[in-house]
């Protein structure tokens, strides 16, 4: 996947039934790849989903490297973590998709971008929502 060209998938975009998990993978293809661009493969947002997998960034690399099919990658992922209950899945889904800034600094920051790529939109409070605005999934942004 070239990132330098299109957007990886939404972080609301499942796969294996996890949020972030689907733009997580396409980002690591994209390093591989060396067509990474201006995205940031073990950012914050994959960091806490590396946490939850119980997986290194370099183990989702060499996962990735190794398969192809979204299905192989998922079986991979599955074979090298812990097993997660579909609570644990519903629990980080919610958890993840409900981060905001957490203090004045990164809040100014939040809303600096916000007012660049949706400037109509001050409902925009999550990382998440903030990413769909940028990559212009936002309706009316």
């Amino acid at each position: 996947m070239d990132l330098t060209k299109t957007y990886p998938r939404s972080p609301y975009a499942k796969l294996c039934n996890l949020y972030m998990l689907g733009r997580t993978v396409d980002k690591a293809r994209a390093k591989l790849d060396g067509d990474l661009g201006e995205y940031l493969y073990d950012c914050p947002l994959d960091k806490i989903l590396f946490s939850f997998l119980q997986i290194s960034a370099g183990q989702l690399l060499r996962i990735v490297s190794e398969v192809t099919e979204a299905d192989d990658i998922v079986a991979r992922i599955v074979s090298a973590q812990a097993p997660s209950n579909a609570d644990d899945i519903v629990t980080f889904n919610r958890r993840v998709a409900a981060l905001a800034p957490e203090d004045a600094d990164t809040q100014a920051y939040f809303d600096n971008l916000r007012q660049q790529v949706a400037p109509n939109h001050p409902e925009i409070k999550t990382w998440f929502d903030l990413i769909e605005a940028e990559e212009g999934r936002l309706t009316g942004s």
